[in-house]
C-alpha cells in the first residue's frame, strides 16, 4: 500500500488486500482471458486492477472513495465509475471481482439478483461463507443459496489485509442459477416480491411451481396451516426465526 494514503477502516469499512501471494492466487483463480468483460468493485489503490487490466477485453472499476482518484486515474485502459456500488447499475459483464466491505454484503447480494453476470469472484468473511456452504437457514445465506451456487476457493488470513479485519476470510466463486425448482422457486418468488404479503407471494409461487389456478393455490396454502401472523407480513420484514419456521413448513410439505 502507498505510504502516502492513510486508510481508516472506520471511514468506509475498507480493508485493502496487500499480500502479494494471495493477490496472485486470487487473480489466477478468476481464470481471466482476453474475451472477458470484467467489473471490479472496490479497487482501492488499483493493486488488483493493474494485474487484471492487461488480461481482459475490458475492465470497469466501481469505487466509492474519491480520495483514490490519484491512483486509479493513472491506470491505462480502464473505465472508472466513482460511486457507491449499491447506488450504481452494474453493467452487464462476464465476471465481477471484489473484496467489498463485509458490512454491505446483504444489500450487495440483493443487488446481484438483478445484475447480469456469469461469474463472481469475491473475498468475504468466513462466517457468511460458512453459513452459505453449510446451508444455514438465515436471511442472507438462504438468499444467496436461492439464487446462486457458491464454491469456496481458498482461505485468506487477516494479515493479508491492511488494516486487518477481525475475522478470517475466504475467496469464493459464485455463479447465478439458471433454473429454479422446489423450495428455490418458492423463495425466489418471496425474495423478488419481498414487499408483498407473504400470503400473496406464496399463492403466486405455488401457481408457478404446481401449475395451479389461483383458487387451487389458495386452497393448498390453507392446508399448510402457516400462522396467519406470518402470512400477513411482508417478506422483507421477516425475522430469521420466522424464516426458519416458514422454511421448515414448506420443506415438510414436500415443496
Amino acid at each position: 500500500m502507498d505510504g502516502n494514503f492513510i486508510n481508516d477502516s472506520n471511514y468506509l469499512d475498507q480493508h485493502f488486500l496487500i499480500d502479494g501471494k494471495i493477490i496472485d492466487l486470487f487473480i489466477k483463480s478468476c481464470n481471466l482471458n482476453d474475451k472477458d468483460v470484467v467489473i471490479e468493485i472496490g479497487p482501492g489503490q488499483g493493486t488488483l486492477t493493474k494485474k487484471i487490466a492487461p488480461k481482459v477485453k475490458s475492465l470497469t472499476v466501481i469505487e466509492k472513495d474519491t480520495r483514490l482518484k490519484t491512483y486509479l486515474d493513472n491506470i491505462p485502459n480502464i473505465n472508472v465509475i466513482y460511486n457507491n456500488v449499491l447506488d450504481t447499475e452494474i453493467p452487464m459483464c462476464d465476471k465481477i471481482i471484489t473484496a467489498i466491505p463485509y458490512s454491505i454484503i446483504e444489500p450487495f447480494i440483493h443487488k446481484l439478483i438483478k445484475t447480469s453476470f456469469k461469474e463472481l469472484y469475491m473475498i468475504m468473511g468466513s462466517t457468511y461463507i460458512d453459513n452459505v456452504i453449510n446451508k444455514e437457514i438465515n436471511n442472507l445465506s438462504l438468499l444467496t443459496n436461492t439464487f446462486f451456487e457458491t464454491q469456496k476457493l481458498f482461505k485468506v488470513l487477516p494479515e493479508s489485509f491492511n488494516p486487518k479485519p477481525k475475522t478470517l476470510s475466504y475467496a469464493v466463486k459464485i455463479t447465478p442459477k439458471t433454473s429454479f425448482e422446489g423450495l428455490d422457486l418458492i423463495f425466489k418468488h418471496l425474495y423478488e416480491l419481498d414487499n408483498k404479503k407473504i400470503k400473496n407471494s406464496l399463492i403466486e409461487a405455488l401457481i408457478d411451481l404446481k401449475k395451479l389456478t389461483k383458487r387451487e393455490s389458495k386452497i393448498l396454502l390453507e392446508k399448510f396451516n402457516i400462522k396467519n401472523e406470518i402470512l400477513e407480513k411482508q417478506f422483507s420484514t421477516i425475522s430469521n426465526n420466522e424464516l426458519k419456521y416458514l422454511y421448515e413448513i414448506l420443506k415438510k410439505e414436500g415443496i
